[in-house]
């Protein structure tokens, strides 16, 4: 372990041992008893501890990689043991050291450990940690960290490029760093993944704080010289995607890394001005990637191009670039020339959803179809007032099927992977607010919970049980504010369900017409749901 230039309590030494021990058990046992290890750790009384564990990380690193490269499941227990060290970091930084100089070097320590612990274990398949180390320099608003997560973005920048975006986000919410820290010299990094992300910085700085001049201005030339070579290799891309490569993984990058730099430049355009980009701008807004046209459009018509305005009206129509092109439209003031029919709550309620599962985390496209099922305004959780809901049937067409469910947009978006079709809309609605529901007195316990007054309030439910019904195996309890239930597999009648047992005697079961198929906490949240909407309406 590396020595500090201050002093720190034995205490300390002792906590950080215990720490060191658990990963050090993790890493040495079996794979099988790794996959089922807990990270988890008493947390130090002062969060700057964690300088202790990060120097023996450090010092560590050629073991752990050793054997990460080798084994998944050890490399996922690195991962969660970073990230809550990671927290650790945030904590120690979030506490303001005040004047005294020994607190602000303690800060300044802990921010080089965390600079060194990136370089050491950046590439190695931890990119959910690779970001959120990075995120650290950048939100300590500290210009010798900064200047180093720069540095770092510049030579070593994280394999994954979400974690490039995790990394500036602090940039994007706050206004408490120097520009000169960051710009230019982030802009003259040549690897997409990072140059996309920096000019968001950018345009985001140059709107938040009302600047006179872009910080990509100086480099518009060049700029719009990587752009004309961007639109000229997405054409290609389109029409023939494997002159690119035959493995689809690095087709991908290529192509979302072309799209994701594009989209920043036309935005970053149509801010800076600059009418040497029209042309550019026209090819961009020929290309078939909506969300390239879209920017491409808005940037023309923030250029004072007319034909830009009517391509972006025309784009309203169109279900995955409505609810951008309308915000567009606003902010140039012509929203009055949209057709009406892409202005209403519905449609926009379609765009959000489309969006929504398009995302790579969902189905990654946008649907072939959708229709609007039904429009309710509905109580719903974390909300004052009542708001607008919506439920679409959406479909993709498949290479011999069509595959079809029901989604829910309105608060938040959501599906399930179980079709909804067969069940009353109702209960639709009831499944998809008992799951959205997150309250600290909405929660489950397993059935054999060594919680006394639940196993007490159990055993009361299954024995209120008529005489026809009976419990056949508990899978979880649940506690909702006042209401209690058990969900579980139930034999009524003589036949096998799935049901939740409240303690008032009633008894939810699965809505569904292909029994016992459907995931049992469908059932449940349905039980949330009806619950939620019967406290609602009293």
């Amino acid at each position: 372990m590396s020595e500090l230039p201050f002093q720190l309590p034995d205490s300390a030494y002792q906590w950080a041992n215990l720490v060191e021990s658990t990963l050090g058990a993790a890493l040495d046992e079996p794979t099988s008893d790794t996959a089922n290890r807990r990270e988890t750790w008493e947390e130090p009384d002062d969060p700057i501890w964690s300088i202790l564990v990060a120097s023996e990380l450090i010092d560590s690193a050629n073991s752990i990689r050793a054997v990460i490269a080798k084994d998944a499941k050890k490399r996922a227990f690195v991962e969660r043991f970073l990230g809550s060290l990671i927290r650790n970091f945030r904590q120690a930084m979030a506490i303001d050291p005040g004047q005294d100089d020994l607190e602000h070097l303690k800060r300044l320590v802990l921010l080089q450990y965390v600079a060194q612990l990136y370089a050491s274990y950046q590439s190695q398949g931890l990119s959910r940690c690779e970001g959120t180390l990075l995120q650290v320099l950048f939100s300590s608003g500290h210009t010798t960290a900064i200047q180093i997560g720069v540095d770092m973005l510049l030579v070593r920048p994280p394999v994954d490029w979400e974690d490039v975006s995790v990394a500036l986000s602090p940039l994007m919410q706050s206004t408490d760093w120097k520009l000169e820290d960051v710009f230019p010299k982030l802009l003259n990094c040549t690897d997409p993944s990072v140059l996309a992300p920096a000019l968001d910085v950018a345009n985001h700085a140059f709107r938040k704080r009302k600047l006179t001049e872009h910080p990509a201005k100086p480099e518009s030339s060049r700029l719009l010289a990587l752009m004309g070579g961007l639109v000229q290799q997405l054409g290609v891309l389109e029409e023939n995607p494997t002159k690119f490569g035959n493995s689809v993984d690095a087709i991908q990058k290529i192509l979302f890394d072309s799209i994701s730099l594009c989209v920043s430049l036309c935005h970053t355009f149509g801010l800076i001005g600059n009418t040497d980009a029209i042309g550019k701008l026209n090819q961009a807004s020929q290309l078939s990637h909506r969300r390239i046209r879209t920017e491409a459009a808005f940037a023309l018509a923030k250029l004072g191009d007319k034909k830009g305005e009517q391509q972006l009206l025309e784009l309203a129509a169109d279900i995955s670039s409505r609810q951008r092109a309308i915000v567009y439209a606003e902010e140039l003031g012509i929203e009055d020339r949209i057709d009406e029919r892409w202005t209403t709550a519905a449609a926009l309620a379609e765009s959000q959803l489309a969006n929504w599962l398009a995302q790579n985390e969902q189905m990654g496209v946008v649907p072939a179809r959708m229709e609007l099922l039904d429009q309710r305004t509905l109580g719903w959780p974390g909300f004052e007032r009542p708001q607008e809901c919506f439920l679409f049937r959406y479909e993709y067409d498949l290479q011999d099927s069509i595959y079809s469910n029901v989604g829910f947009a309105g608060p938040m978006c959501h599906t399930f992977s179980q079709d909804l079709a067969d069940i009353s809309l109702d209960d639709i609605y009831a499944i998809f607010v008992g799951n959205d529901i997150d309250h600290p007195d909405a929660y489950e316990l397993p059935p054999n919970t060594v919680d006394a007054r639940i196993v007490e309030r159990t055993q009361r439910v299954i024995d209120s049980l008529p005489s026809d019904v009976e419990m056949m195996e508990p899978l979880l309890c649940g506690c909702f504010f006042e209401h209690f239930g058990v969900l579980g597999r139930v034999r009524i009648h003589g036949e096998l369900r799935i049901a939740v047992v409240s303690e008032d005697e009633r008894i939810t079961c699965e809505p569904f017409a292909t029994k016992n198929q459907a995931d049992p906490m469908l059932t449940y949240w349905l039980w949330r749901g009806r619950t939620f909407f019967e406290t609602v309406s009293m």
